[in-house]
């Protein structure tokens, strides 16, 4: 897997995102989840659904598509996993998370994008366990 610095922006803005709207899970970071958390894959998928995804935009087509996503619930005060404004996965949070912040350039943020997205399309395990999870049924679209 390519590396990606980590961000750690606890700041109004990227907490907001974590209120709002978390970011997308890439292949391997339920399992990881799981792990730290200390549950079985099938147990831990409770904490998630299967987002409608990020509408991104083939830059040599122009042809634009959705990328649909695994994302974890919303509850009342936001991510299921955010506890007193503070992630309680912090350590193993998902790469739509841990690799994204709101202070981001355009030279940061499109190859961390374009990363994210092709390895989800190209995971079987990823869509399977979208395919087994319940839809979003409280998604709004993060304002950017």
């Amino acid at each position: 897997m390519t590396e990606f610095t980590r961000t750690a922006c606890s700041c109004p803005a990227c907490v907001e995102c974590c209120q709002r709207q978390p970011g997308p899970l890439a292949p391997g970071d339920m399992e990881k989840i799981a792990e730290w958390v200390g549950q079985p894959v099938n147990e831990v998928m409770q904490y998630f659904w299967a987002s409608p995804g990020a509408l991104v935009q083939d830059v040599e087509t122009g042809r634009r598509r959705m990328i649909p996503t695994i994302t974890p619930k919303i509850e009342a005060h936001g991510c299921t996993f955010l506890v007193d404004n503070r992630c309680v996965i912090h350590p193993v949070a998902p790469f739509g998370c841990s690799k994204f912040d709101t202070h981001q350039r355009p030279a940061e943020y499109v190859p961390r994008a374009a990363f994210l997205y092709r390895s989800i399309e190209d995971s079987d395990v990823y869509a399977r366990q979208r395919g087994m999870l319940p839809p979003a049924t409280s998604w709004k679209p993060r304002g950017r």
